[in-house]
């Protein structure tokens, strides 16, 4: 940015930022008490049928939040789509189609596209890792009336390894996948990108590998304390649609800028060392502040438009019932809430110690 203003603007944002965050820099979170206004809340406790709470998408013409559980943690419970409303009613508002092969739906990420149908990343990775050279993971499209209500699913892709984060972004959809599983190069990712108008015309189907041109921008997760190589997870935008992406297993987040022709043009890394694990990531695009889930920790980090890297809330292990944080995977936000879904689901090296019966969404108040 250039300019006076610009430079002013960018002032008032980092020192609006510190003081939602109530510390400077990169102060050691372990040694930090928070604010007790950032201490989150109770947003919600789901029944059993919402027993993995995972991606989440704000209806920006509703208010309603649309949630996925893919029910990983009691499989007895199909996956499937949550609607919450602004009063914060929940219900379920569709049951994920079942793939052929696994006889499961395993719902993740999702995003509303242009055509006001929802697209939900369909996890089959955990069942089935691929059939021959192509993973089995889809991109699902629900269709929807002018009022919201579902008509009907499609498979808008197929092929997909781990299919995880889902964003649109004027006629493209852009979805992460974690494991591309190439020999010899283990710990790959990348960002699929598909256009409305391929869409459109039918299944596509894509070759998890590095040659397809659906493949964007490629990413590899190092070798880590926790031994976890799962790369791309979350994904978002910022106001100058510039993309941020984070690896799950060592916490390494990307600022991808793309050309013309929806490649990347350039990758800048804005993660920080103290930073081992990105799940959900969400851009508030008012202020450009970058907010993080980190599922390792029980945490959730802001990154400012200049890269600097802070702690807004940790607590230790809990089972969520005060709003604590519970392994979190995502956040959105919804008017001056931080609204973050709790996955609990523990995996080797995180805090979450076990999976509990309580089904939490916690809340944050945001200084906006």
């Amino acid at each position: 940015m250039v300019g006076l203003k610009n430079h002013a603007r960018r002032c008032a944002i980092l020192l609006s930022a510190m003081t939602l965050l109530g510390v400077v820099g990169n102060a050691a979170a372990a040694d930090f008490k928070f604010p007790a206004e950032n201490k989150p809340k109770l947003f919600l406790s789901l029944p059993d049928y919402g027993n993995t709470p995972d991606g989440m998408t704000l209806d920006e013409k509703t208010g309603d939040i649309y949630l996925s559980s893919p029910n990983f943690n009691d499989e007895t419970y199909p996956g499937v789509m949550i609607k919450i409303d602004p009063q914060n009613r929940h219900s379920i508002y569709y049951a994920m189609p079942l793939h052929p092969d696994t006889k499961r739906g395993c719902p993740m990420g999702l995003d509303i596209g242009p055509d006001g149908n929802i697209y939900v990343a369909d996890n089959q990775y955990f069942y089935n890792k691929r059939v021959g050279k192509t993973g089995i993971s889809r991109l699902i499209r629900i269709q929807r009336d002018e009022k919201g209500n579902p008509l009907g699913d499609s498979v808008a892709v197929d092929g997909i390894g781990l299919a995880n984060a889902v964003l649109w972004m004027d006629d493209a959809v852009y979805v992460t996948d974690t494991f591309l599983d190439i020999p010899g190069k283990p710990g790959m990712g990348c960002i699929w990108r598909f256009t409305r108008a391929e869409l459109d015309k039918g299944t596509v189907h894509v070759a998890p590998r590095l040659h397809d041109p659906h493949n964007i921008a490629s990413f590899q997760c190092i070798p880590n304390d926790r031994d976890d190589l799962a790369a791309c997870d979350g994904i978002t935008r910022d106001s100058k649609k510039n993309l941020y992406v984070g690896n799950f297993g060592n916490g390494v987040i990307s600022k991808v800028t793309l050309g013309a022709d929806g490649k990347w043009t350039s990758k800048e890394l804005v993660n920080d060392p103290k930073l081992s694990c990105c799940d959900g990531i969400f851009c508030d695009l008012k202020t450009d502040l970058v907010y993080v889930a980190d599922s390792a920790k029980n945490a959730i980090h802001v990154v400012t438009p200049e890269g600097k890297w802070s702690t807004l809330w940790k607590n230790g292990d809990t089972d969520g019932s005060d709003g604590g944080l519970d392994q979190p995977c995502e956040v959105v936000i919804r008017g001056d809430e931080l609204i973050v879904a709790n996955f609990d689901m523990p995996f080797p090296g995180l805090l979450n110690s076990g999976y509990d019966k309580c089904h939490s969404l916690s809340v944050i108040k945001l200084k906006r």
